[in-house]
């Protein structure tokens, strides 16, 4: 029965009104969105960041402990590397325009607009900042190890490197299906995710003008 008299309610209405009632409805949705992927981002840049610094102290490691010159220079440019991914996130952190409930409703929405296109935009370009340089620093790494051949070298790390020629090719394979996996899953949270979110918000924004 309630249905029944929501919808000749409906039938009867403006379309000014039926306008509103789409945009509230619309609203109320964005905003349980927008808190959702908040949490998820603010998950992911912790993950981020811990993964990094974990990062600095092993291949800060590696630098001392492996002798083959390239090898440590391979070793110390990771580590700058992660230093780097630390500042990206943190960038990004403070680029985010805080949520300020005082503002215009329309202000929020820009605002919301800028760090979601913020976010595409890091997502977008994660093959050039976070997975390519780790990958070609880490195939240098594997493939150094060892050369120079007359550098003697007994540390307890050797018989757990991959040293020998099958082990390298495996390991380079391996980790370029791993990186291309990583790729996928942020093109498809682009596309997925933050495409739809951007474009909701866009609506939102033209139903407000229209309503002016």
């Amino acid at each position: 029965m309630l249905e029944k008299e929501l919808k000749d309610i409906w039938k009867g209405s403006s379309e000014i009104e039926r306008i509103k009632f789409d945009l509230s409805r619309l609203m109320i949705d964005l905003n349980a969105r927008m808190n959702r992927i908040e949490k998820v981002i603010r998950k992911r840049d912790f993950r981020e960041i811990v993964g990094a610094l974990i990062v600095l102290p092993i291949f800060g490691y590696l630098a001392y402990e492996i002798p083959y010159p390239i090898t440590r220079i391979a070793s110390l440019l990771t580590v700058v590397w992660a230093l780097y991914v630390i500042y990206k996130f943190r960038s990004v952190q403070k680029r985010r325009i805080r949520e300020n409930l005082s503002l215009p409703f329309k202000q929020q929405l820009e605002n919301q607009k800028t760090n979601m296109l913020d976010q595409h935009q890091l997502l977008n370009t994660v093959l050039y900042w976070y997975v390519l340089p780790p990958y070609i620093l880490n195939l240098v790494f594997v493939w150094s190890l060892g050369y120079p051949s007359n550098i003697e070298w007994s540390g307890s790390l050797i018989n757990h490197l991959p040293m020998d020629t099958s082990n390298k090719i495996g390991f380079t394979i391996a980790l370029a299906v791993f990186n291309a996996f990583i790729v996928w899953l942020n093109k498809r949270a682009v596309k997925k995710t933050l495409n739809p979110l951007i474009a909701d918000i866009e609506r939102v924004q033209q139903q407000l003008d229209s309503t002016d």
